[in-house]
């Protein structure tokens, strides 16, 4: 696993100890890398095979999780780090973006999902200069035009992101 894949990784188990200060972190082989496809689907069969049938993959290769009571909390926190580390994201995606794949990325963000947001109704940030958002990408992520989308419920999201995609069909491929 790459430095970023075990950063995330880091930081899960981070969110794992919230739930449960007395967490003891396990040893996990890695099964697979997956990709941008097949990420959340990997993730949720592992959920499935841990004891957590109601995940569920979204549109944008998230997980969602229905009717997680408090004292289940620190159990689907070790869950969810145990099904990353088993199915972490394929390390070519952590490789920095060159300066022309976020040209390409800008103009996908200001050309077709800028227009896709503000036509579903919502509205996004005013866009900063292509050399500002080339620039701050790395520190920043450049711009987030799903700030204004991200309150409105988990279908929500799910629906605009299979609408409006966050990034290009087939960007990292």
């Amino acid at each position: 696993m790459d430095a970023a894949g075990q950063e995330q990784l880091d930081w899960e188990w981070e969110q794992v100890l919230r739930e449960s200060l007395d967490a003891v972190r396990p040893m996990i082989d890695i099964v697979r890398f997956v990709d941008n496809d097949d990420w959340g689907t990997a993730r949720e069969s592992c959920m499935h095979d841990l004891g957590w049938p109601d995940v569920r993959a979204t549109a944008d290769g998230g997980l969602e999780s229905g009717g997680i009571q408090n004292s289940q909390a620190g159990a689907h926190a070790l869950a969810m780090y145990t099904c990353n580390a088993k199915y972490p994201m394929d390390p070519k995606y952590n490789v920095p973006l060159t300066d022309e794949r976020l040209g390409e990325l800008f103009d996908y963000f200001t050309d077709e999902l800028q227009p896709c947001l503000a036509a579903e109704g919502y509205d996004t940030p005013e866009a900063p200069s292509r050399e500002t958002f080339i620039d701050t990408y790395a520190e920043t992520g450049g711009w987030n035009l799903y700030e204004g989308v991200a309150g409105n419920g988990q279908s929500e999201w799910n629906a605009i992101n299979k609408k409006c995609p966050q990034l290009p069909v087939d960007f990292n491929e």
